[in-house]
């Protein structure tokens, strides 16, 4: 009968011990996700040249549209101590000058991030439209206005830092990133565009033509942007204690990265 009665009180032990596991299982948080949209976006703004800058940008120069072929945006950054990194499918036909640029968007995990890079690559293929292009016009000293174009015919990467940003489920996060014409006139002198070959008219800088300038300008591209982080959609909440270290949940990134990102397709 003791016999019994032991094994009836180790029975009940061990449906009681799976009750309690069963509750704890369940009432564990379920991982959370939001979305991150990539944008790109030119300006001639000269305010974009820091107060230490060691040029003057070009007097008469200033590009009117633009229309890029986006290889993959990609967002490298540290998220609980581990390098992550994001990137979107290719985004197509993209209008620079656009008041609401294309949209590339990227699943991403809720936290902070920290140490945060965007980067804008540009890749050539031999079929297709090229990855970049400039149109605009050049005023020269005497008063002539000149058609330009810049054509881009080689791999390039648009590289953006800032702050880190705080990614909760509440709220979808947008990365534009500015790129800023005025940059890609380091070391170009107005003397060098009033003087190069014009082809029906226009000047062309391009691998095949006006290639000096065209070699400074794609050397200056991968510093010509500036990434400005907005969240939206915020209803209050929390994303349940996922790498809460500090941080702000504003302003730009900064980088290092890897954990894929997906569904980067683009749309207007």
């Amino acid at each position: 009968m003791k016999t019994l009665k032991n094994s009836l009180f180790a029975v009940a032990g061990v449906i009681a011990l799976c009750t309690t596991a069963c509750k704890k299982d369940a009432s564990l948080p379920a991982s959370k996700s939001s979305h991150v949209s990539f944008q790109l976006k030119a300006d001639n703004d000269a305010s974009s040249l820091t107060t230490n800058s060691t040029f003057s940008f070009i007097q008469g120069l200033a590009f009117t549209s633009g229309t890029a072929n986006i290889s993959q945006f990609k967002l490298e950054a540290t998220r609980n101590g581990s390098e992550t990194e994001l990137s979107s499918r290719n985004l197509m036909n993209v209008d620079l000058f656009a008041a609401t640029p294309s949209i590339a968007n990227v699943s991403i995990d809720t936290g902070f991030y920290r140490k945060i890079e965007i980067r804008v690559v540009f890749r050539h293929t031999i079929i297709g439209d090229i990855p970049l292009k400039l149109a605009g016009s050049f005023t020269t000293g005497k008063g002539t206005v000149i058609p330009i174009e810049f054509d881009l015919n080689d791999d390039a990467t648009v590289s953006a830092e800032g702050h880190d940003v705080h990614v909760t489920s509440t709220s979808d996060l947008f990365a534009l990133v500015h790129l800023h014409l005025r940059q890609l006139e380091r070391g170009i002198s107005a003397a060098e565009l009033a003087s190069a070959t014009l082809t029906n008219g226009t000047i062309v800088i391009s691998r095949d033509s006006n290639t000096a300038i065209y070699n400074k300008v794609l050397a200056n591209l991968s510093n010509a942007g500036e990434t400005e982080f907005d969240d939206h959609g915020h209803h209050g909440g929390d994303d349940n204690g996922d790498d809460h270290g500090g941080g702000d949940n504003s302003g730009p990134g900064n980088g290092n990265g890897n954990n894929g990102g997906d569904d980067g397709s683009g749309h207007h």
